[in-house]
């Protein structure tokens, strides 16, 4: 099984993009209604595409009234991520809901597809999650059991927080290697670690789903921050032994310009740290930074979620997440003068400062 946290998995040298690709989801964000949502029905089977597990799941459409309407409806006030409609389930201690829908193919044996969808927390909702997830199966499920499903997902989305944003979808990314003649993928809190429930009550839309073959590339992703993706800088060793107190800058870190999602060139580097972690006790912490372009508040946000994006994938790898803390500084403690493309590319980085044990 798998467990990512909005990663992406290719490889650096070799780079996949999936861009381009079909996206096997046949209704990515429910545009597609069978009838408008109502006060008196506004299922997810009133989309032609999407249904439940458990008969269950809610539909919200631009032409709704306000109970089903978008933005405003009977649990918030969100807008969509894309198009005008999204999905929504309902997460309580003995009724848990799942939407799953059918795709277009079914998925090729040892092919890896990028999955992502955006969740958001609505307005009324009373608690929050930390985990979602996806599993893929050969035919739609039909009649499980409205305490939900205790099995570990394929794809299992966990945050260190809550998925707490009211404001704001997240995105979740993540790629299955498929088993072989899948044709359904199924969305939501899967409480494996929670049988018997959870003491609270949750609502979370649902929108853009996407389900795609990853197709090798020779080039690397164009969007890609200039000079960091242009060749590996030198990486930690198999058998560094940094000592307690010690920072060090790990150098083969890599995102998009302007976002926190961890690139797969980033992982070789990450897993030589998670290798240093497994043999020992020491506490870590993650210093996120960034250069001086552009409002210093968002570069503190950005560095806080790139080091928060790092923590994520210690955890994910196994290392507990009581060892590790994380902190944003922006651009307020440089290692080089901004003045020059080379001196903002050092700025941009990620430290690690070695606890005791």
């Amino acid at each position: 099984m798998n467990k990512i946290l909005f990663l992406c998995l290719l490889s650096f040298h070799s780079m996949y993009c999936a861009g381009q690709a079909q996206n096997l989801v046949i209704d990515p964000g429910f545009e597609s209604p069978r009838r408008i949502p109502q006060k008196a029905d506004n299922s997810i089977y009133c989309t032609k595409n999407w249904s439940s597990t458990n008969g269950a799941g809610d539909y919200y459409h631009q032409d709704a009234g306000r109970h089903a309407g978008v933005p405003h409806n009977i649990f918030g006030r969100q807008k969509p991520h894309g198009g005008k409609a999204y999905g929504g389930i309902c997460i309580r201690r003995h009724f848990i809901e799942y939407l799953e829908t059918k795709l277009s193919e079914p998925l090729v044996k040892d092919e890896d597809y990028l999955v992502e969808y955006y969740i958001s927390r609505a307005e009324r909702s009373i608690g929050s999650v930390n985990e979602f997830g996806v599993i893929f199966t050969r035919r739609l499920i039909l009649g499980s059991s409205n305490q939900g499903m205790p099995i570990k997902p394929a794809l299992d989305f966990v945050s260190t927080k809550k998925y707490s944003n009211k404001k704001k979808w997240t995105k979740m990314s993540g790629v299955y290697r498929a088993k072989g003649d899948e044709q359904v993928v199924v969305i939501g809190y899967f409480n494996y670690d929670h049988p018997d429930g959870q003491r609270i009550f949750a609502h979370y839309y649902i929108d853009d789903v996407s389900v795609t073959l990853i197709e090798e590339k020779t080039q690397p992703l164009d969007k890609t921050e200039p000079a960091e993706t242009v060749k590996p800088q030198d990486s930690l060793s198999s058998s560094f032994a940094p000592k307690p107190g010690e920072r060090f800058t790990l150098k083969n870190i890599f995102f998009d310009t302007n976002k926190s999602e961890l690139l797969p060139a980033s992982f070789s580097e990450l897993d030589k740290l998670v290798q240093y972690l497994k043999g020992n006790t020491h506490s870590i912490t993650i210093n996120g930074h960034t250069d001086n372009i552009g409002n210093e508040n968002q570069n503190k946000e950005l560095s806080e979620t790139r080091a928060e994006a790092v923590a994520d994938y210690l955890i994910l790898k196994g290392i507990d997440a009581s060892r590790i803390k994380y902190e944003g500084y922006g651009s307020t403690m440089p290692v080089a003068s901004n003045d020059s493309e080379k001196g903002k590319q050092e700025n941009r980085r990620v430290e690690i400062v070695i606890g005791s044990k």
